[in-house]
């Protein structure tokens, strides 16, 4: 009888053993997706893939309707329009319209529409944290959803948009790297990309296909945690922080040091953030949602659009332009600058 017991009771050790480490090696597959091979990514192209769960990443609520919102009839461009023929509704935008001195006490204000998946979002961030650490201007940055998500109408495949254009990405991609070249800041297309898009092999059967937003592993993070640092006025410190790690070419794999540097910025802290999206997504959601909003009525679906009185420039190689709006309208220089800070940008408006 002992004799069984102990053959009863060794069938049952090895059983819970073998369960354990069974149990421990999915776990530890999980874990080893990361960071991802060529190998690996290329399995996960088409329909019926499935993202490897990243430990990074928190459950969050699922996003809601990602559709653009349609342009307001009195959008800036609309109301704008001329085609010289017909008088515009509206004139161009005052060359001075502000009077009173510009301080730090009564600075400029200007909204950025900026996605988190935009290289070129990324690549005029230098310039503006700059702008706002050493200039009498507030740079509100408001994030939205990438156009990859927007544009595909609920996931329906492959995006439309700019994206239906046969040189969008590729020509995307190599003027990334040029254009960090030229502006002299640490670049490289993220892995894992912000959004999943299939983009290998290039024209093949399913590129450029976008995977529904419930699918998607990293964006709706990545957004609501922007919205929540635009809550509590800390939006540009978190694209400082946050669009330097994913783009900047720092470590292998950059969803697992989100909360580091998110727990960098004075005032945020990352769990509480978590915490506050699941409790409250609508409040969240309707921060991207308001930005959109915002983007539409400046007449544009574009990033980076700056927008200074209702005025958009679109691009990082419209910032020159963007520059000279704000010294139209009085900017001036910061006695001594304020965070967040940053190294000055190598391509900056002459003599400034």
């Amino acid at each position: 009888m002992k004799q069984m017991q102990r053959w009863t009771w060794s069938r049952v050790s090895g059983a819970l053993v073998m369960s354990i480490m069974l149990l421990a090696s999915f776990g530890a597959r999980a874990e080893d997706a990361f960071p991802l091979t060529p190998e690996l990514r290329s399995s996960l192209n088409g329909p019926d893939a499935t993202w490897p769960a990243d430990p990074a990443v928190p459950d969050l609520p699922p996003l809601p309707k990602t559709d653009d919102p349609p342009p307001p009839s009195d959008n800036f461009l609309y109301t704008r329009f001329w085609d010289g023929l017909h008088p515009p509704k509206e004139g161009p935008p005052a060359r001075r319209p502000r009077t009173r001195p510009v301080t730090s006490e009564d600075p400029l204000e200007v909204d950025v529409i900026f996605s988190m998946r935009s290289p070129y979002s990324y690549l005029v961030s230098n310039r503006l944290v700059w702008l706002h650490s050493n200039y009498n201007v507030d740079v509100n940055i408001r994030m939205v959803l990438p156009e990859a998500v927007r544009s595909t109408k609920g996931g329906s495949g492959k995006a439309g948009g700019a994206f239906a254009r046969f040189y969008f990405v590729p020509y995307a991609m190599w003027d990334g790297v040029m254009n960090a070249r030229f502006l002299g800041v640490p670049y490289k297309w993220p892995v894992p990309d912000p959004i999943w898009q299939d983009f290998i092999p290039v024209v093949g059967e399913h590129y450029l296909y976008v995977h529904p937003p419930e699918k998607q592993p990293y964006i709706s993070w990545l957004v609501r945690l922007a919205c929540y640092a635009q809550l509590k006025g800390k939006s540009i410190e978190y694209v400082n922080e946050v669009a330097t790690l994913i783009w900047g070419d720092e470590v292998p794999h950059w969803p697992a040091h989100v909360k580091e540097r998110f727990n960098r910025i004075e005032g945020l802290v990352y769990d509480d953030a978590i915490e506050y999206i699941r409790k409250n997504p609508k409040e969240i959601d309707s921060i991207w949602q308001g930005n959109a909003i915002a983007q539409h009525q400046a007449g544009h679906g574009g990033v980076p659009l700056m927008i200074i009185n209702g005025e958009p420039f679109f691009g990082g190689d419209r910032f020159d332009q963007f520059f000279s709006r704000l010294r139209e309208n009085g900017l001036t220089k910061r006695q001594e600058p304020r965070a967040p800070f940053t190294t000055k940008p190598l391509r900056w408006p002459e003599g400034q």
